[in-house]
């Protein structure tokens, strides 16, 4: 893991943070913003995860099911939530965005820009969740983007 220790060192340097390191379960933890947790997890394969809680929906009703099927439109294709993952935490509650990338493949660069990136869109999905109660449609249109019809 020395590896991926190095990048979040020079990661935390580069962007004048305060130090980071991995404890024994391969977890450090950022607070953002004073506002997100944001954790850093080394995988047993060299990869790195970005993971943040955000939020919650509700236990049942429709509040529930138009949490459900927002995260599901997110999560078809990656339309709504990029290379992220919208996912439900285990206790079925907790709203949680995550990435994750093979450290082969990250420098301090690119991992300031993904880390930005999780933020950024923590930021509007937590809005978007906010707003369920409105009338507004879970995604846009966009499977006129990738569709096109065949005539003959």
């Amino acid at each position: 893991m020395n590896t991926i220790q190095q990048l979040l060192l020079e990661f935390c340097q580069l962007n004048e943070l305060p130090e980071l390191n991995f404890e024994d379960n391969e977890r450090c933890q950022l607070l953002v913003d004073d506002r997100y947790m944001l954790y850093f997890i080394a995988t047993d394969t060299d990869d790195l995860m970005l993971s943040v809680t955000f939020g919650g929906i509700e236990k049942s009703g429709e509040q529930r099911l138009k949490g459900l099927e927002l995260l599901a439109h997110a999560n078809y294709q990656g339309i709504g939530s990029g290379s992220l993952a919208l996912a439900l935490a285990p206790n079925g509650r907790q709203l949680v965005l995550a990435g994750r990338k093979p450290v082969e493949h990250l420098n301090t660069t690119n991992l300031t820009a993904w880390f930005h990136e999780v933020i950024e869109q923590t930021e509007l999905w937590q809005a978007r969740f906010a707003m369920l109660d409105q009338a507004i449609p879970t995604t846009p249109n966009h499977e006129q983007a990738h569709v096109q019809s065949l005539r003959v």
